[in-house]
C-alpha cells in the first residue's frame, strides 16, 4: 500500500479542516476533567457496543443531538459531571459508582 496522492491529501485536508476533533486529557488535566472524560468514554463505548447512531443514542437518552456530539467528541468543558452521571444512570438504572484513592 502506497502513500495517497497529493490530490487525495488535499481532498482529505479540505474535508477535515472544519471538523471537530475529539478532545483528550493530558498530564495537566485536573482529576475532575479526567473523570468527566472517562464518563464520556463510557457513554461512547455503550453507543458503539449497541451499534447506535448518534440520532438513536440521543433518542435513547432523551437529549438533543448536539449534546450527543459533545459527548462523542469528549467536550468535557460543555457538559457537567452531574449530567454525564445522569445519562449513565438512564442507560443502567442500577449503576453504582466507586471512588478509588
Amino acid at each position: 500500500m502506497g502513500y495517497p496522492s497529493k490530490e487525495k491529501l488535499k481532498e482529505m485536508d479540505s474535508k477535515l479542516k472544519d471538523s471537530e476533533a475529539t478532545l483528550m486529557v493530558g498530564p495537566s488535566s485536573t482529576p475532575a476533567e479526567k473523570f468527566r472524560w472517562d464518563l464520556c468514554q463510557n457513554l461512547v463505548r455503550y453507543m458503539f457496543e449497541k451499534k447506535l447512531s448518534q440520532v438513536e443514542f440521543s433518542n435513547k437518552l432523551g437529549i438533543d443531538q448536539a449534546r450527543v456530539s459533545e459527548i462523542v467528541n469528549h467536550r468535557i468543558d460543555k457538559v457537567s459531571t452531574d449530567k454525564l452521571l445522569s445519562y449513565l444512570e438512564r442507560l443502567n438504572p442500577g449503576v453504582q459508582y466507586k471512588i478509588a484513592m
